[in-house]
């Protein structure tokens, strides 16, 4: 059997008086992380980051630091591989601010940063929560999206983009602070959407649920034309998806039957819709 490990990564960002950091510096080099691990932002800054985890919990870990060092201000975030749903945590005068977990609703590429002519950045929508706005308008800032109202859509009022696989209308919440952007997600070979309301600049969604074809043109109608070119372009693969669907139906039940049991499943599901 072979294991593979799992890249993560930890960061504490400690804040408070120059002298007390470099202190802590000095103690906590290579019993949190080796000192090439360490970096000041600023003078009043450390950043202390840790490589394939920890071997505790980071939330657990904060608590060590947060007990050892009241006097500073603690922030943690751990992701796993390529930022993948952060967990965030900040500790303050001994005692924890907030814990929370970004759980992502949907993720596509998209060029979140107007000045780039790439569409090297991503775009990340997730369930909202008070704890969490917090924890992202404080640690990653530059999710900010903004900066997509410059890039030209289908509309006025919409951008776009997809991945050969999703297309994603996104109307940008009206000001920095509202939280009333929408966001509809089109399947056009499958013949799914989903709708996100409630988003917020930094991806943040009140509610999102699966709707049909109809019941986003009825809640979009500027958009109709535009789903409409969508669902007329993609009818022949469409057809052919849900023909592939049956023929993997048939097999599968057929094996089921060889085997006497229950072992294979095949159940529709939408990878990005719970």
């Amino acid at each position: 059997m072979f294991s593979v490990a799992t890249a993560v990564t930890t960061v504490f960002t400690l804040t408070g008086p120059q002298d007390r950091l470099h202190q802590i510096a000095e103690e906590r080099a290579y019993r949190t992380c080796a000192p090439d691990q360490m970096a000041w932002e600023n003078d009043t800054t450390l950043v202390m980051t840790l490589e394939n985890g920890i071997g505790t919990s980071f939330l657990r870990h904060g608590d060590g630091l947060s007990d050892e060092y009241p006097d500073v201000s603690i922030r943690g975030m751990e992701y796993f591989d390529c930022f993948d749903d952060p967990g965030f945590g900040k500790w303050q005068g001994g005692q924890l601010v907030y814990e929370a977990d970004l759980i992502t609703v949907f993720g596509i590429l998209f060029p979140t940063d107007a000045s780039k002519d790439w569409p090297g950045c991503s775009a990340s929508f997730w369930h909202r929560s008070q704890p969490l706005s917090a924890a992202i308008a404080e640690n990653c800032p530059h999710f900010d999206l903004m900066p997509l109202r410059q890039l030209a859509g289908p509309v006025p009022g919409w951008v776009e983009t997809t991945d050969g696989f999703a297309t994603l209308f996104l109307r940008l919440p009206s000001t920095p602070d509202a939280q009333d952007g929408l966001g509809v997600i089109f399947y056009p070979e499958m013949g799914r959407s989903t709708l996100m309301t409630g988003i917020d600049l930094f991806g943040g969604v009140a509610r999102f649920r699966r709707q049909s074809y109809g019941q986003i043109s009825a809640s979009c109608p500027e958009l109709r034309a535009v789903l409409r070119g969508c669902w007329k372009a993609n009818e022949k693969k469409r057809r052919k998806a849900r023909q592939e669907r049956k023929v993997l139906r048939r097999r599968l039940k057929k094996a089921e039957g060889e085997r006497g049991d229950s072992v294979f499943s095949f159940v529709e599901t939408d990878p990005w819709v719970m």
